[in-house]
């Protein structure tokens, strides 16, 4: 079987397919920011009254929001993929015979709940004096839980594409966008059961898989997806993962260089980790984790959680790397925190950016700046008795 790069583990490792010689200019990337999620789901129902209201399609949550510890759809899909993989091993290094990919296909029951774990928290509340958390001594609280938002991540070695015997499954050339055509699937469920994330789904109606889309109609326009633009705690920023630091610039007066996320994921200063990266897709959906979470329920979550770090993350063990960058995003640095002012600033595609010391500036791929805020918004005071309550 041919061997890829895999970065995020710091190895090459089996993939079915032979690797792409150079990296696309333009992929679909995305970074949540988990600390901001207060589980509304407005994205869930924007994605699903867009994509998913047809026949066959009432338990496809394409994007869906979970409570961790205990939440998960369908039930305890992660937990039970990770206990079929030894440590360091990927999802295709642990096919059985005649397959892959290693996965499986989860019961009927287990998509009933899609809201199942919401609120519910790690820990019994404590009786006695009241216990307070020492982030910067590392003792957190025994009572936690965290909102995480999940979609498809449109991997850079999806499964879904691995598993397919049609061909069925294949990434855009223009935008890394992995898609399924219809008319060649043959509901074979090969997909279902090969994404370790879940999010090819059967429809018992048409008797084809269907699988998310990206908001690909909207990418062609220059617009974010609807998860994105209908959220409104502003968690998540779109754009180009690729776009790299000698990228020149789109035109007009935008700068050249990073994309936002590009910076928040890849940069020196890296905020935001894939979810569960030891599966080996590459996924290029990235979550800033929540700083109030024990590092070692996040290690196993964001990172490859092997005792030898490989990757070039920030410390010298995964654990590390995750108390690092929960700092990193607990204190954000100035620069982190101009790109966090562009989370949910505009509907349009943010391309390159620029920090100053009182504004944030963006631009979409036209090279028109698309967002112009400042760090802190001007205080207005209105006088008059009409604006108060007070006698």
């Amino acid at each position: 079987m041919p061997q890829v790069e895999n970065p995020q583990l710091g190895r090459s490792h089996d993939y079915p397919y032979e690797p792409r010689e150079e990296e696309r200019d333009y992929h679909w990337g995305m970074v949540v920011n988990t600390n901001r999620c207060i589980n509304c789901n407005t994205c869930s129902f924007a994605c699903k009254s867009t994509w998913t209201s047809g026949k066959g399609e009432e338990y496809m949550w394409w994007m869906n929001v979970e409570t961790e510890p205990y939440g998960g759809y369908p039930m305890g899909w992660d937990m039970r993929l990770l206990d079929d993989l030894d440590s360091g091993q990927t999802i295709y290094e642990a096919a059985e015979s005649g397959e892959q990919v290693r996965g499986y296909i989860a019961d009927k029951e287990e998509w009933e709940y899609p809201a199942l774990g919401d609120d519910q928290v790690h820990g019994e509340y404590p009786t006695g004096e009241v216990v307070e958390s020492d982030l910067d001594e590392g003792e957190y609280h025994d009572i936690w839980q965290f909102y995480l938002p999940r979609l498809c991540n449109h991997c850079k070695n999806p499964a879904c594409l691995a598993a397919c015997p049609r061909q069925a499954i294949y990434k855009r050339e223009e935008d890394g966008i992995v898609l399924l055509d219809q008319e060649r699937c043959r509901g074979y469920r090969r997909c279902v059961k090969g994404c370790p994330y879940h999010k090819p789904m059967y429809n018992p109606e048409t008797g084809v898989s269907e699988k998310p889309v990206g908001c690909y109609p909207r990418i062609e326009e220059g617009f974010v997806p609807r998860c994105v633009s209908s959220c409104i705690g502003k968690t998540r920023l779109h754009g180009n993962i690729n776009r790299g630091p000698d990228a020149p610039s789109p035109g007009g007066d935008a700068p050249g260089g990073r994309s936002p996320i590009n910076y928040l994921v890849h940069s020196d200063e890296k905020v935001a980790l894939p979810l569960y990266p030891q599966f080996g897709t590459r996924p290029q959906v990235f979550y800033m984790p929540p700083y109030h979470v024990p590092p070692e329920f996040l290690t196993q979550m964001f990172t490859p959680n092997t005792d030898e770090k490989r990757n070039d993350w920030p410390g010298d063990t995964y654990r590390e790397s995750i108390e690092i960058v929960q700092e990193r995003v607990r204190n954000p640095s100035h620069h982190v925190l101009g790109i966090l002012q562009l989370f949910g600033a505009t509907t349009k595609l943010i391309e390159t950016y620029e920090v100053t010391d009182e504004r944030v500036r963006g631009w979409d791929r036209n090279g028109e700046k698309v967002a112009d805020l400042p760090f802190e918004e001007e205080l207005e005071v209105r006088e008059g008795e009409q604006w108060t309550n007070q006698p």
